[in-house]
């Protein structure tokens, strides 16, 4: 297909069943938690078994007929979205303070007739400004290079037989596309993000952003100059430096206070050298990041169970964002644009092991390759 403003997604869809390859090896890092649509299925078949194993895994609770309904209505997409070249889509289901909230992500590669990356985002631009005037546009500079973003609203209407009201029932969408030149190509991704969940848009937004920031690509030939010098070159083991060790530590105190239990604490000083996730998936082997790991032993059982919750409501009012992982037994918090400037990009993981006895934490600091002051929206 061919980059046009006509579609919802600011994409003209013309079936391409003999799309020529990419030059280039593209790929992103998702979370495990947002579960991908089989677009790439290879037959029927594949794609019905996928959406089965979809269907009972959100919809555990809910009756053979709900699954199946629920399997139909995502396979009624997959057609329209082949024909759109959307080479990626995926579900993200999350719970926030006992509410679930949900999310699409959905990226397409499109061709464009543009020789020029700048004109190409310049001229997308004025068509969609024409098209959608009332949302907001901005180019931002994500670590795989230029691009242009466009948040805006969308929706669809509910017809009223489906209504549970009776009646026609709106239905709006919160909405960002993300357009990405691929460099030496005419071709660009498109990443679309939508959710009925206004309330948790900021974090399903926040989301979106980090998975923007893994974009990367590759030729045959970089791919092979890097497996080869990988193979001769080492990597040497990095200490943090003071005052990255320093930080660490007192953030270490700040969630150690949070926690406020009464056991045995280890894990001592040591701090280790890690390549964050992001990195580590963009072929990347050097340290970027540092992690304090300790423990508080010899805890109370009756103790551990409201220690996570009481670590959330504490952090949450210093401008961090926590989630609730494992069944209720862990947590995971980052440090959002409203906490304190220097707790910019500090996140940590805490568990519980009521059994044990055992409260167990992780603190890391944000990755030295990102961490630098951007004019993006996505930081």
């Amino acid at each position: 297909m061919t980059f046009g403003v006509s579609g919802d997604d600011g994409t003209t869809a013309v079936p391409a069943p003999h799309r020529q390859p990419s030059a280039l090896h593209i790929g992103w890092i998702m979370p495990p938690f947002v579960r991908e649509l089989p677009v790439g299925a290879p037959d029927a078949d594949s794609a019905a078994g996928d959406l089965h194993t979809l269907a009972t895994e959100f919809l555990p609770n809910h009756s053979t007929e709900d699954q199946y309904l629920f399997a139909l209505g995502l396979g009624a997409q997959l057609e329209p979205m082949a024909e759109a070249d959307v080479i990626y889509a995926g579900l993200c289901f999350l719970e926030t303070e006992g509410r679930p909230s949900a999310s699409t992500i959905i990226v397409s590669q499109v061709r464009h007739e543009s020789d020029d990356d700048e004109e190409l985002l310049t001229s997308a631009r004025e068509a969609l400004e024409r098209r959608y005037p009332d949302d907001d546009y901005q180019r931002v500079e994500l670590p795989c290079g230029p691009s242009l973003t466009r948040v805006g609203a969308a929706g669809f209407t509910i017809a009223a037989e489906f209504s549970p009201t009776g009646q026609d029932l709106p239905f709006p969408l919160s909405q960002i596309r993300v357009y990405i030149p691929l460099p030496g190509t005419n071709e660009m991704l498109i990443f679309g993000l939508d959710s009925p969940s206004q309330e948790a848009w900021d974090l399903h937004s926040e989301l979106f952003a980090e998975v923007l920031k893994t974009v990367d690509w590759g030729t045959d030939q970089e791919i092979e100059d890097y497996r080869a010098m990988s193979q001769r070159t080492p990597v040497a083991a990095v200490e943090p430096d003071e005052e990255v060790r320093r930080e660490v530590h007192w953030h270490s105190s700040r969630l150690l206070e949070a926690v406020a239990l009464r056991g045995h604490t280890t894990g001592g000083q040591e701090i280790n050298s890690v390549t964050c996730t992001p990195c580590w998936g963009k072929g990347l082997r050097s340290p970027c990041s540092a992690r304090h790991s300790w423990r508080v032993t010899g805890v109370a059982a009756d103790d551990l169970p409201a220690s996570l919750s009481r670590i959330a409501s504490v952090v949450s009012a210093h401008g961090w964002r926590a989630e609730m992982t494992g069944g209720g037994d862990g947590l995971r918090a980052w440090a959002t644009e409203t906490a304190e400037q220097r707790s910019a990009g500090y996140s940590f993981a805490a568990s519980v092991d009521s059994a044990a006895g055992v409260f167990s934490a992780e603190v890391t600091s944000p990755c030295v390759r990102t961490s630098a002051a951007s004019d993006s929206v996505f930081g």
